[in-house]
């Protein structure tokens, strides 16, 4: 059996342990089941600086919005299709290589990758919801055309490696652009609309750290992976079998009004 124990400061996988240290208070004290539960309810994950080599075993969470992986040792983007909810992912400071399976991401708003290893990118391959994105330290950024690519596939960009995008690089990059009276009369609540984002999204690495900083073996010995997963799996069957009875009992009372309209009007 896995132990929620796990020795900092080598190369690791993401495990349900290492999202309950880092993100739930108290951890130690919680029986499995509450720790599902709050897996399940958490909005805000917080994984970098963890010697993670690899994005995987996310499936464990719910309707996360907020996830921080930077400063790890990742070399692929991959297996965030099962947060669909995400709209902040950090991933700076990593070996990545290519831009890959983001488009699942219909959501997303905010992304860092900068201080990775990217040569060249498909802009087709980031989400086009996209508002601010962050690419600076890698090598694609010194392309020609890197802005004017970038801008043509993302309409919604706002913000490009901490500059904002101003109406004559929509012009210079041969994109559509709004007229001056439209363009300021939306300026005010998207000025609103950042400062909100920017609120919700700021790291406080003083706080990270302190959440790390469980020794080995100090967690519950019953709190581990295989139980808690096993609950979630639990969980989320039981919420897909109430949602397909509902489903049933919807179908099965059309079917009996169809039934009664039929008999009351008869020959």
């Amino acid at each position: 059996m896995e132990s929620f124990s796990k020795s900092y400061g080598k190369c690791q996988k993401i495990s349900v342990s290492l999202i309950a240290k880092r993100n739930l208070p108290k951890v130690q004290e919680k029986s499995s089941d509450d720790v599902a539960m709050e897996l399940l309810k958490l909005c805000h994950v917080r994984l970098d600086r963890e010697q993670i080599i690899e994005i995987d075993n996310l499936e464990c969470l719910g309707p996360v919005t907020n996830l921080y992986l930077q400063n790890n040792e990742i070399t692929r983007i991959e297996n965030l299709n099962v947060l669909p909810n995400l709209k902040f992912l950090a991933l700076a400071g990593n070996k990545i290589r290519k831009v890959e399976n983001l488009q699942c991401l219909n959501k997303l708003q905010f992304l860092d990758l900068s201080g990775n290893a990217i040569d060249d990118f498909n802009a087709g391959e980031f989400p086009s919801s996209l508002l601010l994105l962050h690419l600076k330290g890698n090598p694609c950024t010194q392309q020609a055309d890197y802005k004017k690519k970038l801008l043509l596939a993302l309409p919604s960009l706002k913000q490009l490696d901490g500059e904002d995008i101003t109406r004559e690089d929509m012009l210079e990059a041969g994109c559509p652009v709004e007229s001056e009276s439209e363009s300021e009369s939306e300026s005010e609540s998207d000025d609103e609309t950042e400062e909100e984002d920017n609120k919700s999204t700021e790291i406080n690495d003083g706080e990270l750290s302190n959440q790390a900083c469980f020794a080995d073996g100090s967690l519950h010995k019953h709190c581990n992976d295989i139980l808690v997963r096993a609950k979630i799996r639990t969980i989320k069957d039981d919420k897909e079998h109430k949602r397909r009875m509902d489903e049933l009992a919807c179908i099965r009372e059309q079917h009996s009004k169809r039934i009664s309209s039929r008999a009351s009007s008869g020959p």
